[in-house]
């Protein structure tokens, strides 16, 4: 029961936190949050066909994920970024190194890809807080509440 709680609620944290830069972020924070949104989306839809224990589903999405975050860093002048990137390139590294030794347990697996994966939507959600900090203006856009 606990895991399903501890799952639950690791969820609702990323959900609530790719919510959050969609709501305050810029142009970079939500085309982040769009991307983790499709990641998400991918590994639960897909995550059901499995390879020596790695879903690959979970794979391809977190190797685009990478690539996606490498991209924006590149192209945006934000902090944030280059911390997700790094932490994604980590997530993309604990899948290779299960496919070259099979024979890692699978809590280890799980925790080597959680804890960097937690990190992802928690830097582009301090992201969006610092710009609502310093006072930048959120992107306007479709589901964007408009002042009354």
């Amino acid at each position: 029961m606990s895991g399903l709680v501890s799952f639950l609620a690791l969820w609702g944290a990323c959900l609530g936190l790719t919510a959050l830069c969609w709501r305050m972020g810029g142009e970079p924070e939500r085309r982040a949050a769009g991307m983790l949104l499709a990641a998400y989306a991918v590994s639960l839809v897909l995550g059901g066909v499995r390879i020596e224990g790695v879903k690959l589903a979970v794979v391809a999405a977190d190797v685009l994920l990478a690539a996606g975050l490498v991209w924006l860093s590149l192209s945006y002048r934000r902090w944030w970024l280059l911390v997700a990137a790094a932490n994604a390139v980590l997530v993309v590294i604990a899948h290779v190194t299960v496919f070259l030794e099979p024979s890692i347990h699978q809590r280890a697996y799980i925790a080597y890809r959680m804890l960097p994966g937690l990190a992802i939507p928690l830097a582009a959600g301090f992201g969006a807080w610092e710009r609502w900090l310093a006072g930048e203006p959120a992107s306007a856009g479709w589901l964007r509440m408009r002042p009354a």
